[in-house]
């Protein structure tokens, strides 16, 4: 799935607006290389095989009569040969014929006036968008000078997109309590908030809603929230993803998309942080609202082998200037939490958060709580300067490789500071965000 693709009119089928049976049924002109034709739902940005029937000799096929619940469909033939599709208790009968392949090419709607709306706007598009490619291409190869040429490419543009503006207007206006129309609306209010900030998005935009879930726009208004994320601080993204989950927690089907939709896009496209975080947090941990589908368990396998619970990577610690090393899993055993500081000497936000850890080691009981950093510098120079100007008094330790520190690489970091807890049985029991979380860890933990 890819959910940053916004591509308008894959939208849903939508809430059932009547008990009302639908007939869906079509023909081929021609003999294809297939023999089923396959109807797929829509949910946010994912296509869910509802249900296939067979291509009869004389090309027809027909799906059973029954009460779809309404909205946007698909159907294709041999996996990714698809039409998108209205249904509809207002169109009781859809009825399509192809005249060969691709079948968005050759696709002629019989009897569905949604239907025949929305494709009738797809041909004004798709001749639209030709010409501003061509437009495009005129103006790359034009020369700056070439003023004239330039102004009548603009009025060309001009006129094309108005032309496509119109005939979206027009053709939705003739049923606008369809869902043709009702697509273009929840559309062109999201655009109307693009550049509106995050705040604006959620009024526009119902995440619990699950009419907006069966539709595009979900996926959409998810990217635009995203985009939207002002980054004031290193936890914004951690911040946006909880009031994501939040706003879409009325509705159990919206809550289980848009975890899944997080997940996805933050293990994908990172930062990888996040997606740790998100699967700490709702996929496995105390936040989960319902138990994690096979699907996500695979996206999130990576963050998943360092998940609350897991066990730590007993990875190797080097001592700058010296060819000693020490096993991770040496140190652990010897209390009940052992706290792993990832830190960098060049790293500011990293010295913000020695006076705080400096005062939890005097203050804890060595038998309860050790604190052990890892420095990912780049030289013995710069490491033996920090543990000196911060009068660092916890055993730090280096390879003196930078990014390329091993147990940085065995615990999947991505920033710095990093904290995590294992305790004396080798488990991840805790991800501080920074000393203060990491005091409150231990105080609950001392109860």
């Amino acid at each position: 799935m890819s959910i940053l693709r916004t591509v308008f009119f894959s939208i849903p089928f939508l809430a059932s607006i009547s008990a009302r049976a639908q007939v869906l049924l079509g023909s081929f002109e021609r003999p294809l290389p297939a023999t089923h034709v396959v109807l797929y739902g829509t949910t946010g940005s994912d296509h869910p095989t509802l249900d296939s029937v067979p291509i009869n000799p004389d090309g027809s096929f027909e799906f059973t009569a029954r009460a779809f619940p309404a909205g946007f469909y698909q159907l294709g033939i041999n996996g990714d040969d698809r039409i998108d599709l209205v249904l509809d208790p207002n169109d009781p009968v859809v009825e399509v014929a192809f005249h060969g392949t691709p079948l968005q090419r050759n696709l002629n709607v019989l009897r569905s006036g949604d239907n025949q709306r929305m494709w009738a706007y797809k041909s004004v598009s798709r001749s639209g968008q030709d010409e501003l490619k061509a437009i495009q291409d005129q103006r790359a190869a034009a020369s700056p000078l070439d003023t004239a040429l330039l102004h009548r490419l603009d009025r060309h543009e001009s006129r094309t997109r108005t032309r496509m503006a119109h005939a979206l207007d027009s053709l939705s206006a003739i049923a606008p309590e369809g869902q043709f129309a009702r697509a273009v609306r929840l559309d062109r209010e999201l655009e109307a908030v693009a550049r509106s900030g995050s705040a604006a998005i959620r009024t526009a935009f119902d995440f619990a809603d699950p009419w907006a879930l069966r539709s595009n726009a979900y996926a959409k208004a998810t990217v635009m929230y995203l985009q939207s994320t002002r980054f004031d601080f290193e936890f914004a993204y951690h911040r946006a993803c909880d009031t994501l989950l939040r706003e879409a927690a009325a509705d159990t089907a919206c809550w289980r998309y848009m975890r899944h939709q997080l997940v996805e896009i933050f293990s994908t496209y990172g930062p990888d942080e996040v997606a740790q975080y998100l699967v700490d947090q709702v996929v496995i941990g105390p936040g989960s609202l319902l138990p994690p589908e096979p699907e996500l368990l695979r996206i999130a396998a990576v963050q998943l082998r360092l998940a609350m619970g897991a066990p730590a990577p007993d990875t190797l610690l080097y001592e700058p200037g010296s060819s000693r090393t020490t096993r991770l899993s040496a140190i652990w055993s010897g209390q009940a939490y052992t706290a792993l500081f990832f830190y960098s000497s060049t790293c500011d936000h990293c010295h913000a958060q020695l006076p705080g850890l400096r005062e939890l080691v005097a203050e804890q009981e060595p038998r309860h709580f050790k604190l052990i950093g890892i420095a990912l510098d780049a030289t013995e120079a710069e490491f033996r300067a920090t543990i000196a100007e911060e009068g660092i008094t916890w055993p730090c330790y280096s390879a003196l490789l930078g990014w390329g520190e091993p147990a940085a690489k065995a615990f999947n970091v991505k920033a710095t500071p990093s904290l995590f807890v294992v305790d004396r049985k080798g488990r991840i029991v805790a991800k501080p965000m920074d000393h203060q979380a990491l005091r409150t860890f231990l105080v609950k933990a001392s109860e």
